[in-house]
């Protein structure tokens, strides 16, 4: 016959393993997402330094067309900031 202590300990040993489960579960979830977080903002970085890399080396090539660039986005800005009511 089953007592009642052995089917409570069977029930209490069940739980801590199940919670055990779930508490590894979720840390791993949580590790995860932060390892793709951490992937995603490095790629992204990797993405921001190659833009700035490629405009730098088109800025050598060709001073005059960045002149340009910079002269007509400063025009835009000002326009922008300084319209009349």
């Amino acid at each position: 016959m089953i007592s009642q202590n052995t089917t409570q300990d069977d029930a209490a040993d069940a739980l801590g393993k199940a919670e055990s489960t779930a508490d590894d579960l979720f840390d791993s979830s949580k590790t995860e997402m932060k390892r793709k977080a951490a992937q995603a903002a490095g790629d992204a970085s990797y993405a921001v330094n190659s833009i700035f890399s490629s405009i730098e080396d088109s800025t050598r090539r060709s001073p005059g067309c960045a002149l340009l660039v910079a002269g007509l986005i400063g025009m835009c800005i000002g326009k922008h900031f300084y319209k009349k009511p």
